[in-house]
């Protein structure tokens, strides 16, 4: 799928698949040749539709690099310059519903059980993590190549102090775009991704109701989502409120009782993961106490199937933010 929109007389195509966002120009074209340029435009588009690799460059250049974090790894690609392995790119792919979503990448096995002798026939300049997950594996990595860490959201910095994700996130792709010698990328990649926020903020500008977003665990327990992950820097970057208001730990969600959600007013979000039966979420909905929210009964809410990573970069950020909007501005209950 590719969204087109006209910002200020530029065409910005986003690719919901990789996460790549593709700005055309138009303003240097008269009317005469905006229209007889259509038919080029139209294959333009669908060639950005069905290519499993566009990139916000036009090149794609494997990097000498492997890493064990989806962030890190869907960043790289979103710029052009795909990791050589990635450590549970199934995973990735489930969590994205989407097969071969970085085709150029070798899958390296379990995130925390790699196959270390793959990795050392082919070692790379650099191996790269985000703590503190695969910590543990440090010293069995340095073994075959230079470890480099990256810090996301909470652990970004320190805990207590107030934390700008999405700043940490801008970092992190600049960073990278050093590390494979392609800034000009990194930065063309986080100013499209800016402009394409700015637009559906300007989109959402009406909507001042509270959200919660939830995934149902079973018919009493339920795990929020905020600061701390994907979810909660969108709703700040997109100025929306977050209804839940108390401490999410340092990794942005917790699991809470149905007594917890009782008073809260605020239009829910349901996300329906990947690995959830078919149609789970709604079915936990009508069982248990689920059924008894005031929230629930007003038929305020609506579910969205998770397609992305909820510690991921921009490529998940935009992702989750498309689902979000469309769901804000459609009809709620499924």
């Amino acid at each position: 799928m590719v969204d087109p929109q006209l910002l200020s007389g530029n065409a910005i195509f986003y690719s919901v698949k990789a996460g790549i966002i593709v700005k055309c120009h138009r303003c240097i074209l008269n009317r005469s040749i905006c229209l007889s340029s259509i038919p080029l435009f139209l294959i333009l588009l669908v060639g950005l539709q069905t290519s499993a690799a566009s990139m916000a460059s036009n090149d794609i250049n494997e990097s000498s690099l492997a890493t064990f974090d989806f962030a890190i790894a869907e960043t790289l690609n979103a710029i052009g310059h795909p990791p050589m392995f990635l450590a549970g790119l199934k995973g990735y792919e489930t969590y994205s519903r989407q097969d071969n979503v970085i085709p150029n990448t070798t899958n390296l096995g379990s995130r925390f059980l790699p196959n270390y002798e793959l990795l050392a026939h082919h070692p790379p300049e650099h191996i790269l993590i985000s703590p503190p997950a695969h910590v543990s594996l440090i010293p069995r990595l340095r073994e075959i190549a230079d470890v480099k860490e990256y810090t996301l959201y909470n652990f970004s910095d320190d805990v207590n102090a107030e934390q700008n994700h999405w700043e940490a996130v801008e970092e992190l792709t600049r960073e990278l775009g050093s590390l494979v010698n392609d800034s000009v990328a990194a930065e063309q990649y986080v100013e499209r991704t800016n402009s394409y926020f700015d637009d559906l903020k300007n989109q959402l500008n009406s909507i001042d109701v509270p959200l919660l977003i939830v995934r149902l665990v079973d018919e009493r327990h339920a795990r929020i989502y905020g600061k701390g992950g994907v979810e909660g820097m969108v709703i700040n970057r997109l100025g929306l409120q977050n209804a839940w208001q108390r401490d999410l730990g340092q990794w942005g969600s917790i699991t809470v009782s149905a007594v917890a959600l009782s008073n809260i007013k605020a239009q829910i979000i349901f996300l329906e993961s990947p690995y959830d039966p078919p149609g789970g979420q709604r079915q936990l909905l009508y069982d248990g106490q689920w059924r008894h929210l005031p929230t629930v009964k007003e038929g305020n809410y609506t579910i969205v199937p998770i397609n992305y990573w909820s510690w991921g970069g921009f490529p998940s950020a935009l992702r989750f933010a498309d689902s979000l909007v469309e769901a804000l501005e459609g009809p709620t209950t499924p």
